[in-house]
């Protein structure tokens, strides 16, 4: 968690607020109560953060702080960029940095980099040469690196001077690590924590860049040191709990996610990473109860979940059944998946078609666990149809059909995708080679292996 919130000078403004009475709420700036609703977000407790807000925006309606807030909130916590607009357009001051930086957050979030680059190029030619907001460059660069927006944030950190600010070096080891110079950055970092060898930021931060490097040993000990300065750092806790589970130590890997469950017990991932760990170890029973739980915030909260969040869970919850032999609740699941599909996906259907046909693929497969070819096939046409003759969905069926023992079938399939349709799609070449090898085609064998060379080069070309 950022310093300042261990400060002194903040926790006296977070106990006056927590003491003010009614008449007394003037005496905090919409600074103070932002500060203040951030501190109690960053502490999983969103109903104080908010109560703050709306408080602050009682008094000050239309404050950029505040209102900026509450967008991003509905941005990022509701996954809800129309309602983040509307309340952005809320803000009085259009010309405020912080607004302008909001609304090019909102379109990155929505797939729109490039729109919100051109956006704030022309905002840059509006404060350039403004001693009022010289450090814009380095403000815009922070926002596309928090995104994964490389290009981007090395373009905007170009412009910047500020080469001696924290942000700055903190926001180029980052960049460095995303053009892949993962031993540049390490050292930029390993400057920060000689400087200040307490803070868990730049320990969290160095653990993630070593992790990308594929140093995990590394990685988890820079989570250790994390930990051993906050143990209740939850960067820290799922940094090192994913670098075990990599190392294939799921039992050590799951203490810690469920530390961070008990840190952060309404978030969905903090059920989907002990049930993950617990499939790891073979205990499906003990994980589906895990995807149940993960099911239910899904439930409760659908505002503040991507639908397609809920589809995740539900998919693994319906392998898992399946795993169990519990076929008719897997198909239920199934089914459960497809309504929400077409709730969702009305106005998409080239989308709806493909997702309809991934279904289909699944309960296609669910028939042939239970030695029921016809239905499978019944199935297996429908996501062919689905999917408007998809070739990934007919190297789907064929792997499904020969994982379950019906070769021949897998075979049939996979021969007329190849020889009649004329695909030439990977995973159904590596399939038809399984085919042949196993009802003794070498001829057929031969040719498949011999395209399955030939572009293996063409692609390294």
């Amino acid at each position: 968690m950022d310093n300042y919130y261990k400060s002194k000078e903040f926790k006296e403004i977070l106990e006056q607020y927590e003491n003010l009475h009614d008449s007394e709420q003037t005496l905090l700036s919409t600074e103070d109560y932002s500060d203040i609703a951030q501190y109690y977000h960053e502490q999983a407790d969103d109903k104080k953060a908010l109560e703050a807000i709306h408080v602050a925006l009682s008094l000050y309606p239309g404050s950029v702080g505040p209102t900026s807030f509450l967008a991003r909130y509905a941005l990022l916590e509701e996954h809800d960029v129309d309602k983040a607009s509307n309340i952005a357009d809320g803000i009085t001051d259009k010309n405020d940095p912080d607004y302008v930086l909001l609304m090019a957050e909102i379109m990155i979030v929505d797939g729109r980099a490039d729109e919100a680059d051109s956006y704030l190029d022309e905002a840059y030619d509006f404060f350039y040469d403004d001693d009022y907001y010289d450090d814009m460059p380095l403000d815009v660069a922070v926002l596309f690196t928090d995104y994964d927006e490389v290009e981007y944030a090395d373009k905007w950190l170009q412009r910047s001077d500020e080469t001696d600010e924290i942000d700055y070096i903190v926001t180029k080891a980052k960049i460095l690590a995303g053009q892949g110079k993962i031993n540049e950055s390490e050292e930029l970092i390993n400057k920060l924590i000689n400087a200040d060898p307490y803070s868990t930021e730049y320990w969290d931060l160095l653990a993630v860049v070593q992790s990308m490097g594929g140093k995990t040993s590394d990685s988890i000990t820079s989570s250790d040191y994390a930990l051993a300065i906050d143990p209740d750092d939850r960067d820290a806790l799922l940094n090192k709990a994913k670098g075990l589970m990599s190392l294939e130590n799921y039992t050590e890997a799951e203490k810690l996610f469920r530390k961070n469950a008990k840190l952060e017990p309404n978030k969905l991932n903090s059920y989907t990473l002990i049930a993950f760990s617990l499939m790891a170890q073979n205990r499906p029973q003990e994980a589906l109860l895990y995807f149940e739980k993960a099911l239910e915030i899904c439930e409760e909260e659908p505002k503040a979940l991507q639908w397609g969040d809920m589809v995740d869970v539900i998919y693994q919850m319906a392998y898992l059944e399946n795993t169990l032999s519990h076929f008719s609740k897997s198909r239920e699941l199934l089914n459960r998946i497809a309504e929400i599909e077409k709730d969702n996906l009305s106005d998409n259907l080239d989308e709806l078609g493909r997702r309809l046909a991934e279904v289909d693929c699944g309960q296609g497969y669910l028939c042939l666990e239970e030695n029921k070819l016809d239905e499978a096939i019944d199935w297996f046409d429908q996501a062919v149809n689905d999917s408007n003759g998809d070739p990934h969905i007919y190297s789907r069926i064929a792997g499904a059909a020969y994982e379950s023992g019906f070769v021949q079938y897998a075979y049939n399939i996979l021969h007329e995708l190849l020889f009649n349709i004329g695909v030439e799609e990977p995973l159904g070449m590596k399939y038809l080679a399984l085919c042949c090898k196993h009802l003794g085609k070498e001829d057929e064998l031969k040719c498949i292996e011999e395209k399955i060379e030939k572009n293996k080069k063409s692609q390294e070309i």
